[in-house]
């Protein structure tokens, strides 16, 4: 929505030269119903005035509505009918020596201009078989991850409670795909242990089957892209204790007595030797990582939170990662651990295989 409402003026003069192909061609995408097309196409209204009505039904009809009006627009026979769209979607060209022999000597950035920019990937495991208990507020993690990559003009596909073998068997199946998209993200929400994450049965899926399928001789089409894993993880004897919540965290005293932390070390889990790759963690080995049963995990929250304030400055991800770390160390939470209130506290980690900043740059 960002895009078309910044470059509506452009849209407005490139598209309202033709402005029946514009929507014949919406029409058949199902970017508007056959009532909308005929409302819009009236003999009365100008080639202008049919744009700009087109512009905002497609803006009002939400983020979704905007990108698949966006990916219309790069299409071949647009860009054909309209040459101007051509050179707008044209990505950017690395800025040439003063004699024209290379790039400078800035530091590079990945591609991220596609519509969609990506498939994101949510694998939220929330019930368990016993002994595991259930990962409460892990939902408010999922919906805040699928919005937050929504907004950045990714397709979220959310995938709940799956057994260690289904684990494999989807992250396998996702590296087979088809990835016209610029990038790759994976946001795992589970128990996990020193051998990896859980799946609901119990079951371990390694490093190895989370990270293989993705390299790039085993996913070609994502060779050279950046893939970005964030992953929230606890072991399965973590337990529920009463935690001290601030007001504005919960939304009142009230939330605030109600809330309570589910105390989650994170497994320890390793990054491939493969290059483009990003790994974040909700905590380094041997400290706890906190889930509220009401707001979601606090390196979740803030992971969202910073995305949402940071990229539309265009601040690299292994930045707004540093964000969610000042955020997440200052946060503190008291615990009852042997009878004695103890406060306790959580530090994020990530680390990465990149060749170039990873920048997600809002549609």
């Amino acid at each position: 929505m960002q895009t078309l409402l910044e470059r509506k003026t452009f849209f407005i003069d490139t598209l309202s030269a033709d402005a029946s192909f514009v929507l014949q061609h919406a029409e058949e995408s199902k970017i508007i119903t056959k009532r909308e097309y005929n409302n819009l196409n009236h003999p009365n209204h100008t080639q202008e005035n049919i744009i700009i009505n087109l512009l905002d039904k497609v803006m009002n009809k939400g983020d979704d509505t905007c990108l698949r009006f966006l990916k219309l627009l790069q299409d071949n026979k647009l860009q054909e009918n309209f040459p101007g769209l051509k050179e707008h979607f044209r990505p950017p060209q690395p800025a040439l020596k003063q004699d024209n022999r290379g790039p400078t000597d800035e530091i590079g950035e990945y591609e991220m201009s596609s519509v969609p920019r990506g498939l994101c990937v949510i694998i939220n495991n929330m019930k368990f078989d016993p002994p595991f208990k259930y990962r409460n507020g892990s939902e408010v993690d999922e919906e805040s991850l699928n919005k937050v990559f929504s907004w950045l003009g990714f397709t979220v596909e959310v995938h709940r409670d799956k057994t260690a073998e289904q684990m494999k068997e989807l992250l396998k199946h996702l590296s087979q795909k088809d990835h016209e998209g610029d990038c790759f993200v994976c946001c795992i929400l589970s128990h996990g242990c020193t051998e990896g994450v859980h799946g609901t049965d119990g079951g371990v899926v390694p490093s190895e089957d989370v990270f293989g399928p993705f390299r790039g001789t085993s996913c070609p089409n994502l060779a050279g892209k950046p893939k970005a894993f964030f992953i929230q993880a606890c072991r399965g004897e973590d337990y529920q204790v009463p935690v001290e919540v601030q007001a504005d965290d919960l939304g009142g005293d009230e939330a605030a007595q109600a809330a309570v932390l589910e105390m989650d070390a994170v497994e320890i889990i390793t990054i491939p030797a493969d290059a483009d790759f990003l790994v974040a963690r909700s905590s380094v080995k041997g400290f706890y990582s906190f889930r509220s049963t009401l707001s979601g995990s606090w390196f979740i929250q803030s992971l969202c939170k910073q995305l949402k304030t940071y990229c539309p400055k265009g601040e690299d991800v292994q930045s707004i990662l540093l964000s969610v770390n000042q955020e997440v160390s200052l946060t503190a939470g008291k615990v009852m651990i042997k009878y004695r209130m103890v406060t306790a506290k959580q530090m994020p980690v990530h680390k990465v295989t990149l060749r170039k900043k990873l920048v997600f740059r809002v549609p």
